[in-house]
């Protein structure tokens, strides 16, 4: 029998969509509801420049007159701004040994696809956090932390419950949106800030649609566990947790290749021959209310610093009609 090679059961056509719509289908914040499609960022990126931006309405403001008999109302413009948005790229690639068991499946186009798309969702996972994180930080810097509570202590070791979180806490997270504040629809929390609400017997669980997954909530909020949200060492002792909280459709994101290769498969015959799988990513978010606004930005595609830095973000919406908050705690 012939040996199974990657050339031939990854065929671009069939391998590329099916990664794409994995990664997608395995990322938490696009189950829960905050990561959504954006077709018109999908449209840029299929063009060129490293960035694009988005045009939005800003609101209605100021206030009614009282009407008059003999005057006419004074005619107020209805006024557009623009997000900022950047293109990022990214790529990974294996060696025919770290795929070698995948071959060996029944079905070892799927096998290794899946494989990918896991590794592709937990990727595209980490660098959203690090883009929240980023917003975060330039709220604090220049929006005088204005969606942020921050209950935490640089002395973590010895944090109280006062530090931790709570309901009352999360309630005042919440209520940053003021009389938005029922829009809010998920948690995202580090296991360690998990771990503090399942100890207090904060988590209720439903079933998903098929009864076969237990989902937890938690004040009514979809809660999503990912460790790749922000520790930060304290000044003293211990650690800081960033846990976000989220609208329902607070990040727009799409992936589009454009006109680079998605994956293909080199091999090098000398020796005992080896394959390489290359794989590629082009792709964008656009936090609702943040504009992309590092400088200066020459490079290719942003770094995970660059994503998680203050300057590199400006929010352009007023603080209610952003989508995210944080809430910082010693666990």
């Amino acid at each position: 029998m012939a040996e199974t090679r990657l050339a031939d059961v990854v065929v671009p056509e069939i391998f590329d969509p099916y990664v794409s719509e994995r990664a997608l289908a395995l990322n938490a914040f696009y189950q829960s509801g905050i990561l959504v499609p954006n077709p018109e960022i999908s449209r840029n990126l299929a063009g060129g420049s490293q960035t694009f931006t988005i045009p939005y309405w800003k609101d209605l403001s100021g206030d009614s007159e009282v009407l008059s008999e003999t005057g006419d109302m004074t005619v107020n413009n209805v006024t557009t701004d623009q997000m900022i948005v950047r293109r990022q790229l990214r790529g990974k690639a294996w060696g025919y040994n770290d795929l070698a068991a995948q071959l060996s499946g029944d079905n070892p186009a799927s096998a290794i696809a899946d494989r990918v798309g896991g590794y592709w969702a937990s990727e595209m996972q980490k660098l959203l956090v690090y883009s929240i994180r980023g917003i975060i930080a330039d709220n604090v810097a220049n929006d005088s932390g204005d969606l942020v509570v921050d209950i935490s202590t640089e002395d973590g070791d010895n944090a109280t419950s006062a530090n931790k979180i709570s309901a009352e806490k999360t309630i005042d997270a919440i209520m940053k949106q003021g009389d938005r504040f029922k829009e809010i629809a998920a948690l995202a929390v580090h296991s360690t800030v998990f771990s503090t609400l399942v100890k207090n017997d904060l988590i209720d669980y439903e079933k998903d649609s098929n009864a076969s997954i237990s989902i937890p909530y938690y004040l009514g909020m979809r809660v999503i566990v990912d460790d790749n949200l922000p520790v930060i060492d304290g000044s003293t002792s211990g650690y800081k947790y960033h846990s976000y909280l989220f609208k329902n459709g607070a990040i727009g994101f799409a992936d589009n290749i454009g006109k680079y290769v998605a994956s293909e498969v080199e091999r090098k015959k000398a020796g005992i021959g080896i394959e390489n799988l290359y794989t590629r990513r082009q792709f964008a978010f656009a936090p609702a209310g943040f504009s992309w606004v590092m400088s200066p930005d020459t490079v290719v595609s942003p770094s995970d610093a660059n994503l998680y830095t203050a300057t590199s973000w400006n929010r352009v919406f007023n603080a209610k009609n952003t989508g995210i908050i944080a809430l910082i705690s010693n666990g």
